[in-house]
C-alpha cells in the first residue's frame, strides 16, 4: 500500500557510534526512555536520469530491497536547520522482478514518469546500512525512534566509503517534546550536525555531480564590449537554461511556481529573439515559433493554476453556506487542469520537443556565426534603436487609452509594455546598468496594473464560459455566486482603470529622456567611409 507522509528527523555525524549505543543503553535524561528494537540490514539502490531530472524536480529516488520484495521511496530534498530536516516521503511496493522504478503503478510511479519523461532512468549508486534501532518515548508516550547507522558506499575497486550517522526521527507533532533529548544526546556524545544527506555524500563519494544547467550552453555574461549577436546569444542561453532548469518541477506539477518560471523563461526567450531579430540568423529565428508551441502548452495549465489559486479569495467573500456552492466550480477547474497537464506532458514528452531542445542547445553552444555580418554590429550601436522602437509603441498605445477604452486596448498595451520591459532588462544588466533598470521598474509598475486588469477580465470570461457550458450541472446557488464574483471583478477593473494614469505618467517624463540621451551618448561614432580604390595603372 502506498504511503505519503512527512519525515521529520535530526541527522548527526559521529566518528564512532559505539559510545552512542552505550549512552542509549545507560542513564538517559529525566523523562525519556528508549527500547531496543533490533538491528536492520538495509540494501538501497538510488536511481536518476543522466541529467538528474528527479533531483532537479526536488526528490531522491530509492529502491529498498527486502528479500524477494522491494519498495520504492521518493523523498523530497530539504536543507537542514540545526540538524533538523523535514521532508515529504512517498513509498509504495514495486512489482516482483520490476526492472526499473518506473514500473511502479501507484503515486510514486506516476510522479517519476511525469518528472523523467522520455529520459532513461538508471542506477546511480548503492548503499548498504547496518541500522540499530531504538524506540524513543517520553512521559507523554511514543516520540519516534533513534537510528544508529553504519553506511557503506561501494566505490568501484577502491575501499568503500563509510558513514556513521545518528538519526532521530520523530512524529511531526512531537518535535518540541524531543528537543531536550536531542540536545543532551548531541552534547553528551560530541556529535556534529551532518553537513550533507546520505544521498549527497554518496554523490561525492562516487564522483558524480548534478550538472548546472546554466553552464551547459555557453557564456551568459553581457557587457558593453560585445556585439549585438553575442549579447543576443548570452540572453538566449540564460533564458533557455532557466526554462530547462524549471522543466522537472513543471513536469512534477506540485509547485506551480516551477511552471510559472518555465513559462516566463520561454516568453523571455521568444521576446529576445524578436528584440534581436536583425542580428540573428534565419536559422536562429526559426526557433521562435517552435518555442511558441511550448509556451502555449505551458500557458493553458498556468492559466488554470491562477484561477484555482483564487478560489480561496472567492470563498472568503461569502458566508460558509454560500462558499460551499463554489466547490463544484473548483472541481470543474481541477478536472480541466488535469486534462491540460496531460496535453502539456504530451508536448514535453514528444520527440519534437526533444529534438527542439537538442538542436537549439547546439546552436547556443556554437554561438553567433562570425560570417553573419549584422550580428557583428556593436551592441551599443544596436541597443538604442531596439529600446526606442518598443518605447514608441508603448507611448502610441498608452496615449490612446481612456477609461472607456475596451479591455483589448489595455491588453495590447500590456503586451507592448512587457516587450519594452524585457528589452530594457536585456541591455540593462551589464550594459546600461541602473539607469535602464530603474526605468524598467517604472514599466513593471504599469505592467502590474495592466496585468491585474487583464486577470479580472480573464476571470469574468472564464466564469461566463463555465456558466454557459456547465450551468445545468452547477445549480442556481453556484451560478448566483459566480455572478457575484464576476461583478466584483468588474468593479475591480474599474478601480484599476482609475489607477492607470498615475502609473503611466512617469513613462512620459524626463526619466526616459535622460535614459535615451545616455544611450545615444554611448553609441559609437559611425566608421568613416572607406577611401576609393585607385584605378590600376596600365
Amino acid at each position: 500500500m502506498a504511503t505519503d507522509q512527512l519525515e521529520v528527523e535530526w541527522q548527526y555525524a559521529a566518528l564512532d557510534t559505539r559510545p552512542v549505543v552505550r549512552w542509549l543503553n545507560g542513564v538517559l535524561p529525566a523523562g525519556f526512555r528508549v527500547e531496543p528494537a533490533g538491528v536492520k540490514e538495509l540494501n538501497d539502490t538510488y536511481f536518476d536520469t543522466p541529467e538528474f531530472h528527479i533531483n532537479r524536480a526536488g526528490y531522491t529516488c530509492r529502491v529498498r530491497h527486502k528479500g524477494e520484495q522491494s519498495e520504492l521511496t521518493l523523498k523530497s530534498m530539504a536543507e537542514a536547520s540545526e540538524g533538523l530536516r523535514s521532508r515529504r516521503e512517498l513509498t509504495e511496493p514495486l512489482p516482483p522482478g520490476a526492472p526499473s522504478p518506473l514500473a511502479a503503478s501507484g503515486p510514486c510511479g506516476e510522479l517519476l514518469r511525469a518528472a523523467t519523461g522520455r529520459a532513461e532512468v538508471r542506477e546511480i549508486f548503492r548503499l548498504h546500512t547496518r541500522r540499530e534501532v531504538f524506540n524513543l518515548f517520553d512521559d507523554g508516550g511514543p516520540l519516534g525512534e533513534v537510528a544508529v547507522d553504519e553506511t557503506t558506499i561501494p566505490v568501484g575497486e577502491d575501499r568503500p566509503v563509510r558513514l556513521s550517522r545518528i538519526e532521530v526521527e520523530v512524529h511531526p507533532d512531537a518535535v518540541e517534546r524531543a528537543r531536550r533529548f536531542v540536545a543532551t544526546l548531541v552534547t553528551a556524545n560530541r556529535l556534529t550536525e551532518a553537513g550533507s544527506s546520505k544521498f549527497e555524500a554518496a554523490l561525492i563519494a562516487t564522483g558524480q555531480v548534478v550538472p548546472e544547467v546554466r553552464s551547459e550552453f555557453g557564456s551568459t555574461a553581457v557587457s558593453a564590449e560585445l556585439s549585438a549577436g553575442e549579447v543576443a546569444f548570452a540572453v538566449l542561453r540564460k533564458q533557455f537554461a532557466a526554462m530547462r532548469a524549471n522543466e522537472p518541477g513543471t513536469r512534477l506539477g506540485e509547485d506551480i511556481e516551477a511552471l510559472h518560471d518555465m513559462r516566463v523563461a520561454t516568453r523571455r526567450l521568444r521576446a529576445a529573439m524578436a528584440a534581436f531579430r536583425p542580428f540573428l540568423t534565419p536559422r536562429a529565428l526559426h526557433y521562435r515559433d517552435q518555442f511558441g508551441w511550448v509556451a502555449a502548452a505551458l500557458g493553458e495549465v498556468r492559466d488554470l493554476d491562477v484561477q484555482l489559486e483564487r478560489m480561496h479569495e472567492w470563498r472568503a467573500n461569502f458566508p460558509p453556506e454560500r462558499a460551499a456552492a463554489l466547490e463544484s466550480v473548483e472541481a470543474l477547474l481541477e478536472s480541466r487542469r488535469r486534462v491540460a497537464r496531460r496535453r502539456m506532458l504530451a508536448v514535453l514528452d514528444s520527440r519534437r520537443y526533444e529534438r527542439l531542445c537538442e538542436s537549439f542547445a547546439g546552436v547556443l553552444r556554437f554561438g553567433p556565426p562570425k560570417s553573419f555580418a549584422p550580428g557583428r554590429t556593436a551592441v551599443l550601436a544596436a541597443a538604442p534603436d531596439m529600446v526606442e522602437k518598443r518605447y514608441k509603441r508603448v507611448r502610441k498605445a498608452g496615449d490612446a487609452i481612456t477609461k472607456s477604452s475596451p479591455p483589448e486596448a489595455y491588453h495590447t498595451l500590456r503586451i507592448d509594455a512587457k516587450k519594452l520591459r524585457y528589452a530594457l532588462e536585456f541591455v540593462g544588466n551589464g550594459i546600461y546598468g541602473k539607469q535602464a533598470l530603474d526605468f524598467s521598474a517604472r514599466v513593471t509598475a504599469l505592467q502590474d496594473v495592466l496585468g491585474l486588469h487583464q486577470d479580472a477580465y480573464v476571470a469574468i470570461d472564464l466564469l461566463q464560459e463555465v456558466a454557459d457550458s456547465s450551468g445545468k450541472r452547477l445549480g442556481p446557488q453556484t451560478l448566483m455566486a459566480m455572478g457575484s464574483i464576476s461583478e466584483r471583478y468588474r468593479l475591480d477593473a474599474i478601480d484599476l482603470r482609475a489607477k492607470f494614469p498615475q502609473v503611466y505618467r512617469p513613462l512620459a517624463g524626463d526619466e526616459w529622456k535622460r535614459l535615451h540621451r545616455s544611450m545615444e551618448n554611448q553609441r559609437p561614432a559611425p566608421l568613416p567611409p572607406a577611401p576609393p580604390r585607385p584605378f590600376p595603372q596600365v
